[in-house]
């Protein structure tokens, strides 16, 4: 039987004002405008039902990370790893304390308000299925209803474990203020199965797909990809048997006590069991040019390859958040050098392997296609509004606007490189114009990299490099004359260990999964007392380019209270019963 408790943050009440945020009119979760309304009075309306429901959908912006930052801390946890540079320097901005190790007011602000938003999304959660039973809808709305719900609420827990480990299961409750706050934390196993067995029950039951206003609610695919990463995590080495906790009553709130092997199978299972669906694929032009489908697939509202995305209206808000000065942007983050080797060759070598034909002094050339999609570089071209045409952006040392600056400065780059990811390329931040993109939560290329993992620490390399080749594929990479797209035929486990991780990197980088994937398999140490590198062009009087290396700012900060957030002290100095995590 699971524990209760009340969440301090948790609204008391339902008051509908400032609920719902402002959708596109065509949109399913575009709100009607509402007064102050109790709970009665909402749940015998079925729009105002319908609208309830639609403020929890909204919740799913939650961490989405293009273009706003939801409650998570205050900017991309892109720049907290060594995927970015943040463009703010002051110490008070949270990703500068995560990196620095200097905690203050602002963080525990932030990942306190992350507990809040999440627990306030599950307390929606249940109240709608507490008023289920009444509400004014047909039989098959209710129960369609109920099962998105009841999705909605797993993906709610599904953060909250991923940001503390164990937290509190309140079940179907609806508590009031006076109802006792006595109970602990429960396992992170039990958070699991619970996650799990939520998903095993809605998912048979949910429809396939959606069209129409009705496109973006919860499929059954999205319910099964939401299981396949929540047992990839539970597999992995920080959650598997990984706690860095000491105390034995906190080690199963942190993690498995043990590790147990078998766990990748379960993941594998899950992850499997999307594919075999045939109903999602990589969304693929390689005729258009190599690797353009990768590119298209993030303005397409409606693709194959998207399995949950957040639903909004048309919008520039990827362009306007990550666009070099020139073309109006925010340029909210600054890619690093080592993302920018991460990137193999457009035949698939690693920039540091024998017959890759890589160039430092010319970097930027015969690169994967991806690379270009996804960093903008010295002499990169992309829209500029001011000509209506494609112009250099100039990232070198005392360029006008663009130009390199010290991190100290948040007027530009302080790598020497501005991020592209999901941007249109034919507008810029100041255009007139939008794209219909809707940022994605889950796509397919995650599910076959979660599937690539599981199966290559299950022994099953030729499985894995299977979906490694697929994606290569997709994104325009040579196949080579063996049609392994670059891969090594039999690596060491260890060998494709990292293949894949890097994988990871480059296909799924500034979509909120480098953070948690750092965290997870338990490589902080790596990245501790390392820096982040940008590289630091120079204009000669020829008007060649001369670029170097250089390390952007200090060593950054990864210890043992890196891996979990801390619970809110506000729990703790009420509640007795929650022990707080490792570190903190």
């Amino acid at each position: 039987m699971y524990k209760y408790t009340i969440i301090l943050y948790i609204l008391p009440a339902i008051l509908l004002t400032g609920l719902f945020s402002c959708r596109d009119a065509k949109d399913f979760l575009d709100p009607k405008s509402t007064n102050e309304l109790n709970e009665a009075a909402v749940f015998a309306d079925s729009a105002r039902t319908m609208d309830f429901l639609a403020g929890i959908y909204s919740r799913l912006e939650f961490g989405n990370n293009a273009g706003k930052e939801v409650n998570t801390v205050g900017a991309g946890f892109s720049e907290c790893t060594d995927e970015a540079e943040t463009r703010w320097p002051g110490a008070h901005n949270v990703p500068n304390q995560i990196f620095g190790g200097t905690f203050g007011p602002n963080f525990y602000a932030k990942t306190d308000n992350s507990w809040s938003y999440l627990y306030t999304g599950i307390r929606h959660v249940n109240i709608y299925l507490k008023n289920l039973p009444n509400m004014p809808l047909s039989p098959q709305l209710k129960a369609r209803t109920a099962l998105e719900a009841r999705f909605l609420r797993a993906y709610f827990y599904h953060n909250l474990i991923k940001y503390w480990g164990g937290v509190i299961l309140v079940g179907d409750e609806v508590f009031s203020l006076n109802a006792p706050n006595e109970a602990g934390r429960n396992t992170y196993a039990e958070c699991v199965d619970y996650i799990v067995a939520e998903v095993d029950a809605i998912a048979p039951a949910l429809p396939l797909s959606y069209s129409g206003i009705n496109y973006g609610r919860i499929t059954r695919g999205a319910a099964l990809a939401l299981k396949a990463r929540v047992l990839l995590y539970a597999a992995s080495p920080l959650f598997n048997g990984g706690s860095f906790a000491t105390d034995a009553e906190v080690i199963p709130l942190t993690a498995y006590p043990s590790a147990d092997p078998s766990r990748w199978n379960k993941a594998l299972q899950a992850a499997q069991e999307v594919v075999d669906m045939n109903r999602y694929s990589l969304y693929t032009d390689n005729t258009t040019r190599p690797g353009n489908g990768f590119y298209q697939l993030f303005l397409e509202r409606v693709n194959n390859e998207y399995i949950l995305a957040e639903m909004v209206g048309a919008n520039k808000i990827v362009e306007a958040a990550t666009n070099p000065p020139s073309r109006n942007g925010s340029f909210l983050r600054y890619p690093s050098q080592q993302l920018v080797d991460a990137f193999p060759m457009k035949n698939g070598k690693a920039i540091t392997e024998a017959g890759s034909g890589y160039d430092e002094d010319d970097m930027y050339t015969g690169r994967d296609p991806r690379f270009y999609f996804t960093i903008i570089y010295n002499g990169a071209p992309f829209f500029d509004h001011r000509t209506n045409s494609f112009t250099p952006v100039f990232t070198y040392e005392g360029a006008n606007l663009d130009g390199l600056k010290p991190a100290s400065n948040n007027t530009g780059t302080s790598t020497g490189y501005y991020a592209r990811k999901s941007a249109d390329e034919t507008i810029s931040a100041g255009s007139s114009a939008n794209t219909l993109r809707c940022p994605p939560i889950i796509r397919y290329a995650e599910v076959l990299l979660n599937l690539a993992e599981a199966a290559n620490e299950t022994g099953d390399w030729p499985k894995a490099r299977t979906q490694l080749v697929e994606l290569r594929k997709r994104a325009g990479i040579d196949p080579g004359a063996d049609d392994l797209y670059g891969l090594p035929a039999n690596p060491s486990p260890e060998a494709a260990r990292e293949l894949i991780r890097n994988e990871r990197f480059i296909e799924l980088a500034f979509e909120e999964h480098r953070y948690w994937d750092v965290r997870r398999w338990r490589i902080g140490e790596r990245y501790d007392q390392k820096s982040i590198e940008g590289i630091r062009v120079k204009r000669n009087t020829d008007g060649s380019f001369t670029q170097a290396r250089f390390n952007v700012r200090s060593p950054r900060y990864f210890k043992v209270n890196s891996y979990l957030f801390p619970v809110p002290q506000t729990e703790i100095a009420v509640n007795r019963n929650i022990r707080q995590n490792p570190g903190w």
